[in-house]
């Protein structure tokens, strides 16, 4: 198996159904290299405690960047994340990418879930010093659920949320003409809804792993991230 391991990881204790999650962007509290949890906290529990349920996820729809995580079957092996676009400014800069496939075995497991697709792109960003270009192109997007047992626990204990919190994750790797003629053959697979977990796995250890062992992704991983902490509906 590839390095997330799908079928060894053992089991959780919080399986979610599939569902809607409204989600939060972090990037008041999160500049790509650590995150002011402490923060977030403070700021979600002055909101949680003067609103209700239906209030605070009104809240969370007016908030810059917000977006709407929806999860679908798709097959025996995958589910489908649709993911809504956000409104305003911010987003010229962001990637539309509509929705992911992830194996829904992890649902079951102690283990982040990530999803991929490769799309097509009208931005980059290629470092501090040439900054944002429009163009277009092509990006790999990375989509994880942080959905480890200690995260889903750490959330519980410090937010009144009765369903599932946790974080959602996207980067967002803008490829260059060599990188994605490698990768190439994955891109319509992404898009099958035939997609199973053979396909995922031969992708972490023949596509996934040798691009971010190059030189190039050893020095500059990723162009652009968003963070999102997403509550259950």
């Amino acid at each position: 198996m590839g390095i997330f391991d799908i079928f060894n990881s053992k089991k959780t204790k919080n399986v979610s159904s599939l569902g809607v999650y409204h989600g939060m962007d972090l990037r008041e509290w999160n500049d790509g290299y650590k995150s002011d949890e402490k923060g977030i906290i403070k700021f979600l529990k002055a909101q949680l405690k003067s609103m209700s349920d239906d209030e605070f996820i009104k809240f969370l729809k007016n908030r810059d960047l917000y977006r709407k995580f929806t999860h679908h079957e798709t097959n025996d092996e995958m589910n489908k994340l649709k993911v809504t676009e956000p409104k305003g400014l911010s987003s010229l800069a962001l990637t539309k990418f509509d929705w992911v496939f992830y194996p829904k075995i992890l649902l079951e497991r102690d283990a982040n879930i990530a999803g991929f697709k490769i799309v097509d792109s009208n931005v980059s960003y290629e470092g501090k010093k040439k900054g944002m270009k429009f163009k277009k192109g092509k990006t790999l997007v990375i989509l994880t659920q942080d959905r480890k047992q200690k995260y889903l626990d750490y959330w519980k204990k410090n937010l009144s949320w009765e369903k599932t919190v946790h974080m959602i994750g996207f980067q967002f790797v803008d490829l260059d003409d060599d990188e994605y003629k490698f990768l190439k053959p994955y891109e319509n697979k992404f898009k099958n809804k035939n997609f199973s977990n053979d396909v995922w796995d031969d992708f972490i250890s023949n596509g996934h792993n040798p691009l971010f062992a190059t030189e190039k992704r050893k020095s500059y991983p990723i162009n652009r991230f968003q963070t999102y902490l997403v509550f259950e509906e």
